[in-house]
C-alpha cells in the first residue's frame, strides 16, 4: 500500500528541475499536520521529513478519544524526545523561532490537538496546552463532542455554548482555531465566532473528491475571508487517488488556488509511514468513519514527504510564480503564526 522505498528521495530529486531544487532548498517549508499520537510517534521519521526539505512540522500530540492525563503525559514524552535530539530539531514557541531554526539547519516542531476532548470540558486547559506547545486545535474529530459536531456525525447541529467559550479562549491565548474534521455547520459557526484568521489544517476539496471529510467551496471561501488558510493533505482516499500521487494532491491545491488565491493555501501531508493500522481502525469504527455508499474505505497510499519537490515542479509547470509557491510551501503559515500566536 505504501509507495515508499529506499532511494525514493534520490529518485524524485534527480527527476526534478534545477529551478524546483533551488526553490525548495531556499524556501520555508511547513507541514501543518503529522499524526504523532502514542501509536505513531517515531522520531526517526522526522529526519526523513527534514531531508526532504521540510523546515517546520506540527505534530498531533493528543491521545484518543482524548483526556487530560493521556495527552499531557504524551506531550511530556514528546518534549523529552525533542530535547534529546536537540542537535537536529527544536520545539519552537514563536514565529521568529521558525525562521531561526531554518537558519540553524534544525527542524522546527510545534504541536496540535485533533480534538477538544483533551480539555475535558475545562476551558482553562486551553492556556495550559498552549504553554506546553500546542499552537492549533481542531474542534471535533468526525463525531459529536461537547463543543460541536464532526463531519461524519448523523446530525449537523453546530457549535455548543461551550464551543463558543473554547473559541473565545483560543483567541485570547493565541491558539489557531482549526475546523478540520468538523461538521459543516460547526465549521461555519466557528468561522463566524473566531476573531482573526481561521485554519483548516489538513483538508482536501469536496469539489474534486466528494468525501464527507473534504471541504465544500463555501467553507474554503469563508476561511479565506478571515485571512486564514487550508492545508491540503496527501491522503489517498481524500484525493480520489488510491496511489496517493503528488499530481492528485496538486489538483486539490490548484482548485483552492483558483477559488481563493494562493495566499490561502498550505501543505499538511497528514502522513502515516504505516497506514495499515489506520485503515483497520476506520473500517471497524462505523460511528466515526461511516461507509461511503455502503462500502468500506479502501486501502490507499499517502503522498510521501520525499515528493514535496514534485509538488514544486507541478506548480512551476502550471505557471505559479515564485511568491505564490513560497507562500503555499510555508510562508502563508508563517504569516498566520505572526498574526495569531502570542
Amino acid at each position: 500500500m505504501s509507495r515508499y522505498h529506499e532511494g525514493l528521495f534520490d529518485e524524485v530529486r534527480a527527476a526534478a528541475s534545477d529551478r524546483a531544487r533551488a526553490l525548495l532548498d531556499d524556501a520555508l517549508v511547513c507541514d501543518m499536520t503529522l499524526p504523532w499520537s502514542p501509536s505513531y510517534a517515531d522520531t526517526a521519521l522526522l529526519s526523513r521529513f527534514h531531508r526532504a526539505g521540510f523546515d517546520l512540522i506540527s505534530l498531533t500530540v493528543n491521545d484518543f478519544p482524548g483526556s487530560i492525563a493521556g495527552s499531557v503525559a504524551h506531550i511530556a514524552k514528546v518534549r523529552r524526545a525533542i530535547r534529546a535530539a536537540g542537535d537536529q530539531m527544536v520545539l519552537i514557541e514563536t514565529a521568529d523561532d521558525i525562521v531561526q531554526a531554518k537558519r540553524d539547519r534544525k527542524l522546527a516542531l510545534t504541536f496540535n490537538l485533533q480534538e477538544t476532548n483533551p480539555l475535558e470540558r475545562k476551558v482553562e486547559m486551553v492556556e495550559v496546552y498552549y504553554r506546553l506547545g500546542v499552537r492549533h486545535m481542531l474542534l471535533a474529530y468526525n463525531q459529536k463532542n461537547h463543543v460541536g459536531d464532526g463531519c461524519a456525525e448523523r446530525t449537523d447541529a453546530g457549535l455548543s455554548r461551550l464551543g463558543l467559550k473554547v473559541i473565545a479562549e483560543m483567541n485570547r491565548v493565541g491558539m489557531m482555531v482549526d475546523g478540520t474534521h468538523c461538521g459543516y455547520r460547526t465549521s461555519m459557526e466557528a468561522l463566524e465566532a473566531c476573531e482573526g484568521p481561521f485554519i483548516f489544517s489538513h483538508c482536501c476539496a469536496y469539489a474534486v473528491q466528494p468525501h464527507y471529510r473534504n471541504l465544500k467551496d463555501d467553507q474554503i471561501k469563508a476561511c479565506a475571508a478571515t485571512g486564514g488558510i487550508v492545508g491540503v493533505n496527501g491522503v489517498g482516499i481524500f484525493l480520489q487517488d488510491l496511489d496517493g500521487r503528488p499530481e492528485s494532491m496538486f489538483r486539490h491545491i490548484d482548485h483552492m488556488v483558483q477559488l481563493v488565491g494562493p495566499e490561502h493555501v498550505g501543505l499538511a501531508l497528514d502522513y502515516l509511514a504505516n497506514p495499515e493500522p489506520f485503515f483497520n481502525m476506520i473500517n471497524v469504527s462505523p460511528a466515526q468513519w461511516p461507509k461511503i455508499d455502503g462500502k468500506p474505505h479502501p486501502r490507499a497510499a499517502f503522498v510521501q514527504p520525499d515528493e514535496v519537490i514534485a509538488l514544486v515542479d507541478l506548480m512551476l509547470d502550471c505557471g505559479y510564480d515564485e511568491v505564490s509557491i513560497r507562500g503555499i510551501l510555508g510562508e502563508n503559515f508563517l504569516r498566520l503564526a505572526r498574526q495569531v500566536w502570542k
